[in-house]
């Protein structure tokens, strides 16, 4: 059955572009003046259609037609009115309406407007809740000056189905409610209601007490990240035998206990004690979610996919917020919160560009940093996501990471052909400039002088002056964009190198010490080492190894071959980690994403793989970075799926060694 909505139902088929009517129906014939200006405005589950006629022409109807939810022809007729509100519409749903005018028994070709209905029942807004004894108030914002009441509906955690309901006057913004049940959750739910119907609940949840029992360092977490509990001895200073329960039957004693929870959604934590004489108990949840961090939303040209490559992850000098750029044609720049996992904000250049250049982050100032491939794109971006500058005198900086100065006055590039620069933190004016003659692969601020290393040498130069100072020859050819590791006394900065070496520079007699062959089978590029507190040397190859070499750079302590033989491209661009125990972190790209823990003597403790649509997808050709026991992982992409950013909760505890991208959590490539 065809619908009528307000108007006379008239049948008919589509074909072509012109209407076929049976018996007394108009038909197109000679030329008749189409409808003009034709606009669809949304309502709520209606569209508003108006049109309108050169002077002169004198339509006897107007016909208006489309396909409903049903895929049913709906036709209306509007009796001449240039106007017409289609009811009875889905919201969100995209319509596409066609007019035509009616000139007796003849009727002008059609026109088409698309329009899509949106509801116009806005839900409250910033709906606070405060509890006392015995009470608990909320508060919200009137979304919408057409709000005719609110419906509050509420219950307790111990009666679920007893569900108490009120109405609220439709100028009320806050409610108290009293005589609540003490120690006990309660669940709100508030609809605004409109002419239509209601809108969508916001929720709420609340507990009635002397004073809240209980302090959580957070109350959402990743898998085994720890929660501490704290129990409130300042308002109840007399408590005794207090008892934290967990799922499972895990229980903990004493006042302050930190635990991880090991199963994803909203879990459930019993809190008993004694408050004189008398036994208390509290229900509280917390909410546990896979990983710390997991996304694959990026932004891309067209088609194409967007993932990570060159790069790794940085962080906030605060440690909060955690920093990634994506590499394909859309070099966006995303921070994410490490504590709720979400993302906070992205920033998407204007031009388009790829990326492999590390960020770096200004720790003074939280400012981030980064090039992208293509000339003139050096960004400084706000902690807030906001553009701060564009440097336009360097070339591609498929290089060096760039780095800061300890005070974070001056940022230090140097561009795939050679050029360095020293520029203005606050305004991104160049201060001096110097020519390496070679790409830079990393760089590294010491005091009063920053060291530039390239392909064959390293120049030691005057960071107020630009100049230069001395000029080392390495003994063996430096990766790109591998940069530099400083050892724990600040004497010797590490780089990877080709042909499977490991190379240092002594930073107090300008000097190169003798490299290390330390892939002696099938060697091949050594990327970015670190430095472990024992004083071990750490890193990843592309022939499949990973090496642990001796700080002097004398002998191999260990070598571990993924899968258990060569396989090239394995640790292309790794960023491995280690942790204050001599822990080392380091992910695979080929053939699988295996992210492997290794400890001091080189036994694996713990690897895993992470699962996309495809396994070539999901490849590592950057790095990795590690703070408060999580590990970030950066994955490529594919064609057919974006590469996955992922933070997992692994334990452990950050070392204050150095890897070749900072001694610091930013990533400033400064030994301060």
């Amino acid at each position: 059955m065809k619908k009528i909505i307000n108007l006379l139902l008239t049948s008919f088929i589509a074909a072509g572009l012109t209407a076929c009517w049976s018996e007394d129906i108009p038909e197109a014939g000679a030329a008749r003046h189409q409808v003009t200006d034709l606009t669809a405005t949304p309502g709520d589950e209606e569209v508003l259609l108006a049109w309108s006629l050169p002077e002169g022409w004198n339509p006897t109807d107007f016909i208006v037609y489309y396909t409903d939810a049903d895929s049913e022809t709906v036709t209306l007729r509007t009796g001449g009115e240039m106007n017409c509100t289609v009811g009875g519409l889905v919201n969100d749903t995209q319509y596409t309406f066609y007019v035509q005018a009616v000139y007796g028994k003849l009727v002008s070709n059609y026109v088409a407007v698309v329009g899509r209905p949106a509801t116009t029942r806005f839900p409250v807004t910033d709906l606070t809740v405060d509890a006392g004894d015995s009470f608990v108030s909320l508060a919200w914002t009137k979304p919408a000056t057409t709000v005719l009441s609110y419906t509050l509906s509420y219950y307790n955690e111990d009666t679920p189905d007893n569900v108490e309901q009120q109405t609220l006057d439709k100028d009320a913004t806050s409610v108290t409610l009293d005589k609540l049940i003490n120690d006990k959750n309660y669940y709100f739910s508030l609809t605004a209601n409109y002419e239509k119907g209601a809108s969508e609940p916001a929720t709420a949840k609340a507990m009635p007490t002397l004073a809240i029992p209980y302090i959580l360092d957070r109350d959402k977490a990743a898998k085994n990240q720890p929660i501490t509990f704290s129990f409130n001895t300042e308002d109840y200073p007399t408590a005794t035998d207090v008892k934290w329960t967990f799922p499972g039957d895990v229980v903990k004693e004493g006042t302050v206990v930190k635990y991880g929870l090991g199963t994803v959604g909203t879990q459930t934590v019993k809190l008993n004690a004694t408050i004189d004489g008398n036994a208390r108990s509290w229900t509280l949840e917390v909410e546990i979610r896979e990983y710390v961090i997991y996304s694959t939303d990026w932004a891309q040209d067209g088609s194409n996919y967007n993932g990570f490559k060159g790069t790794c992850p940085v962080f906030s000098p605060d440690g909060k917020t955690v920093y990634i750029i994506t590499f394909n044609k859309v070099s966006a720049l995303y921070a994410f919160d490490v504590v709720t996992g979400n993302e906070k904000w992205r920033y998407l250049p204007t031009s388009k560009s790829g990326s492999y250049n590390m960020l770096t982050v200004n720790p003074v100032t939280g400012d981030i940093y980064y090039g992208t491939t293509s000339a003139g794109q050096f960004y400084a971006i706000t902690p807030e996501g906001e553009l701060k500058w564009i440097f336009s005198e360097a070339g591609s900086m498929k290089s060096a990471a760039p780095a800061v100065n300890a005070n974070g006055t001056v940022v230090y590039i140097c561009d795939a052909l050679g050029k360095a620069f020293a520029i203005d933190a606050a305004s991104g004016q160049k201060k001096w400039q110097f020519s390496a003659g070679d790409a830079g692969r990393g760089l590294l601020v010491n005091g009063s002088e920053l060291l530039i290393g390239t392909q064959t040498d390293a120049f030691f130069v005057n960071i107020e002056t630009g100049e230069q100072i001395a000029k080392v020859t390495l003994g063996c050819e430096m990766s790109d964009i591998t940069g530099f590791a400083v050892n724990s006394d600040k004497t010797l900065a590490y780089f990877g190198g080709r042909n499977g070496y490991i190379g240092a520079v002594d930073l107090t007699t300008h000097t190169a010490k003798t490299p290390l062959l330390a892939g002696t089978t099938n060697p091949n590029t050594i990327y970015e080492p670190v430095v472990a507190p024992n004083g071990s040397i750490f890193a990843g190859s592309k022939n499949g190894s990973v090496y642990n070499v001796k700080g002097d750079l004398s002998a191999v302590n260990w070598e571990h071959v993924h899968t258990g033989k060569a396989v090239n491209n394995t640790y292309n661009y790794s960023h491995p980690c280690v942790d204050s125990e001599n822990r080392f972190y380091i992910t695979a790209g080929q053939t699988t994403n295996t992210s492997y823990i290794f400890d001091a003597e080189g036994r694996v403790l713990d690897s895993w793989s992470y699962t996309g649509t495809t396994a070539a997808a999901q490849r590592q050709m950057g790095g990795n970075n590690y703070l408060d026991g999580v590990f970030y992982s950066a994955f490529i992409g594919n064609g057919d799926q974006n590469g996955m950013f992922v933070g997992k909760y692994v334990g452990g505890e950050r070392a204050s060694s150095w890897s070749t991208h900072g001694g610091d959590i930013c990533g400033s490539c400064c030994i301060k």
